[in-house]
């Protein structure tokens, strides 16, 4: 049984992001139980020796998910797609898991199938003229066909919430409500949502 899958049993899971502007490693507090590589704060991103380093530095310390966000998906900065998809592919040949936004994914399959195999797939429903919970049906025929670790689905509307705390219980895959309403987001974790993300200011901890 792999390291995810031991966590996943007892969820939720406490993931702790770093959102890393520069390739460096930093210690965690003991309450994390893994982390989230935001890689898309930083500037002029690409696969470089000190990226892959610090990537390795994670995985060999934490359970390590790597996330490339681009503007449309929660990011604040346009990315070079091979650049996004070469770190992503060295991230899952490390030993981390990929967050990959399952609209990318059926747009390159071509791309990204390969290493959707046991990684993350998320949807961000930022409108709220999207119904949140019907996209999130489909997502899942998608999570169980590419045999993804988890599905995620992080929504504005807070009509979608009740809706989508019924995906908890499908079962077969492991799935991650992430209202962007605190209580909502709360409520979600006590329920048995896969993950619960916090927030890591990273300069605030000492470097190693």
């Amino acid at each position: 049984m792999s390291t995810w899958d031991k966590l996943l049993m007892s969820k939720p899971v406490l993931v702790c992001a770093i959102p890393l502007k520069k390739p460096s490693f930093y210690y965690l507090p003991t309450s994390c139980e893994a982390v989230e590589l935001r890689l898309d704060y930083m500037d002029n991103l690409s696969l470089t020796q000190e990226v892959r380093r610090v990537i390795e530095d994670y995985v060999s310390h934490y359970p390590t998910i790597i996330t490339v966000r681009e503007h449309g998906e929660g990011g604040s900065r346009v990315i070079n797609p091979e650049v996004k998809y070469g770190i992503l592919e060295f991230g899952k040949g490390v030993g981390a898991v990929p967050d990959i936004e399952v609209e990318l994914l059926v747009k390159r399959p071509d791309m990204y199938g390969d290493i959707a195999e046991g990684s993350i797939l998320s949807r961000h429903v930022f409108s709220r003229d999207v119904n949140a919970y019907e996209l999130a049906l489909k997502d899942l025929d998608i999570a169980r066909r590419f045999k993804a670790l988890m599905y995620k689905v992080f929504s504005i509307n807070d009509d979608d919430f009740l809706n989508l705390l019924r995906l908890l219980n499908v079962g077969d895959i492991n799935v991650a409500v992430i209202p962007r309403n605190p209580t909502y987001r709360a409520v979600s974790i006590i329920m048995g949502s896969a993950s619960c993300t916090a927030r890591y200011a990273a300069r605030q901890a000492p470097a190693s």
